[in-house]
C-alpha cells in the first residue's frame, strides 16, 4: 500500500509544548486557517510523496548506513517569518539558527533520496518549523511581522538532534505525521591514518 511520506528532524517533546504555547500566543495576531498542533512540529528535510512499501525498504537501507555518518548536533530555534505576501502570508514559521551541520546532513539526506528513486525539489533548503498556514483574513487586513510577538518564551529553546524520521502523513489524525522509521545519528569514525 501506498503512503505520503517525508524525512524529518523531530522536536523533543518540552519544545513540542513550548511552541504550542508560542502558537496559542500569536494566533489572535494573525488570521491563519490552519495551526500546526502539539506533535506535529518538525524540520522537513526531504519531502518524498506518494511512496510504495518497496522504496520505504529501500530507504532504510541506503539511508540507515549514509546517516551513521553524521554525529549528533544542537540546533537552535530562531525569528518568525513567512512564505509568500507578508502581508497575506501562505506560511508562518519559525526559523533556525544557522547549523553547517543541518544543512549537510539535509544535502545527504536529499542525495540519497534521489539515489532511491524519489523526485526530491532542487528549492534552496530553509529550515524551519512551521507554526500555521493559509491566510484567511480579508484583503485590506494587513499584518506585519513586527506585530507578531518575537518568540521570548524561544529564546533559549535548543536541543540535541540525534535523530531522524521518516514519517506518513495520515491527515484524518491527531498528531496527523506517523514515525515509520527512525533513523539514529551515530557518526561511525573511519580509520584515518
Amino acid at each position: 500500500m501506498e503512503k505520503h511520506t517525508f524525512m524529518a528532524v523531530p522536536l523533543p517533546e518540552r519544545i513540542q509544548q513550548r511552541l504550542f504555547e508560542y502558537s496559542a500566543r500569536v494566533q489572535p495576531e494573525l488570521p491563519l486557517k490552519k495551526w500546526t498542533g502539539k506533535g506535529d512540529y518538525h524540520i522537513t528535510l526531504a519531502f518524498l510523496g506518494t511512496t510504495s512499501e518497496q522504496q520505504v525498504d529501500a530507504l532504510k537501507r541506503e539511508l540507515g548506513q549514509q546517516i551513521q555518518l553524521h554525529k549528533p548536533f544542537q540546533l537552535k530555534v530562531d525569528k518568525p517569518g513567512v512564505f509568500g505576501n507578508i502581508s497575506a502570508p501562505r506560511v508562518f514559521w519559525l526559523g533556525m539558527e544557522s547549523s553547517e551541520q543541518l544543512s549537510f546532513l539535509q544535502k545527504d539526506v536529499a542525495t540519497t533520496c534521489r539515489k532511491t528513486g524519489f523526485n526530491i525539489e532542487k528549492r534552496p533548503f530553509r529550515p524551519h518549523i512551521t507554526i500555521g498556514k493559509r491566510w484567511s483574513g480579508a484583503a485590506e487586513q494587513v499584518v506585519s511581522l513586527k506585530e507578531i510577538p518575537e518568540p521570548a518564551l524561544l529564546d533559549s529553546l535548543k536541543w540535541q538532534v540525534d535523530e531522524l524520521i521518516l514519517y506518513e502523513i495520515q491527515p484524518s489524525r491527531q498528531p496527523m505525521y506517523v514515525p515509520l522509521h527512525k533513523f539514529k545519528l551515530e557518526h561511525t569514525p573511519t580509520n584515518e591514518c
